[in-house]
């Protein structure tokens, strides 16, 4: 279930300058609190069988980068956000399609989504516009299922690594404080619309992308002792987990369940990224609110 009752205007892995009257952005270099932050990728679709469109949320992204404020050069500000399916808690591949041996064990494919901008203009609310490069890098593997009895799994074949880059503007929101006891700790939240027939690649592979559930905060501990009385780890936190589309009712999924219905339907005309972002000071001396 996704904490979010409504869907928060703006992208946000950084920070939006002052409002009007004066309040003023913090200042200097942040970096994301990937424990705390999380993106959701919404699209378009339909239901009830075509006759009404609606919005869903086709998966939800960690998030990892970095943002630098400058607000007497703002030409000398920039932001750098990653986002990457839940599966680990650092990105498995980098924005080049380099792997992880590891991964490439399991994995059939990875998907890597980032934006890369420098300055920024402040709209007439007093919110921040920044315009950059949002980077896809996709890394394909073809299957080889074999057959028979000699038959010991799928064989993957070497990584393909695909590398699509497209102009993207994100509008961030004016942070707010994360909290008491939080080190000088802030939130704040944004979006960006991608339109299909801008950026196909994005959106195909957004949706072809597995986006497991992301648990901010986890904190996991070992129960029981070595041996036999191991019982394993118990894990904390809050799971936040996309609901897709609406199932056909009276049908459930199990042994029973007959085929796939056509009840509700993929669209995806555009995709609007939502973050939802806490940023902590890169360094010391980070001044919070001049």
């Amino acid at each position: 279930m996704i904490k979010y009752a409504a869907l928060v205007c703006g992208l946000a892995a950084a920070v939006a300058l002052g409002m009007p009257g004066g309040a003023v952005a913090p200042v200097g270099r942040w970096k994301v609190d990937a424990r705390h932050s999380d993106a959701q990728l919404i699209t378009d679709g339909t239901t009830n069988y075509g006759k009404t469109k609606m919005e869903f949320t086709a998966g939800i992204a960690r998030i990892t980068g970095k943002v630098n404020l400058d607000n007497d050069d703002p030409s000398k500000s920039s932001f750098d956000l990653t986002m990457y399916p839940a599966n680990s808690a650092t990105p498995p591949i980098g924005e080049d399609g380099k792997v992880r041996s590891s991964w490439l064990a399991n994995l059939a494919n990875h998907t890597l989504v980032c934006f890369h901008s420098k300055g920024f203009v402040k709209t007439a609310d007093g919110r921040l516009r920044t315009t950059g490069n949002l980077v896809l890098t996709r890394v394909d593997r073809n299957v080889e299922a074999g057959s028979g009895e000699a038959y010991a799994g799928p064989v993957y074949g070497p990584p393909m690594v695909h590398r699509v880059i497209r102009e993207a503007t994100f509008v961030f929101d004016v942070p707010s404080s994360a909290g008491g006891g939080n080190n000088g700790e802030v939130l704040t939240s944004g979006s960006t619309n991608v339109i299909e027939e801008d950026f196909p690649q994005l959106v195909k592979a957004v949706l072809g992308t597995y986006w497991p559930p992301v648990v901010q905060d986890e904190n996991c501990q070992s129960v029981g002792g070595a041996g036999e009385s191991y019982g394993g780890s118990r894990c904390t936190g809050t799971v936040l987990e996309a609901p897709g589309l609406p199932q056909e009712p009276g049908t459930t999924v199990g042994e029973d369940y007959p085929a796939v219905s056509n009840y509700s339907a993929v669209v995806g005309n555009h995709l609007t990224i939502a973050m939802h972002v806490r940023l902590k000071p890169a360094e010391s001396g980070v001044n919070a609110g001049n």
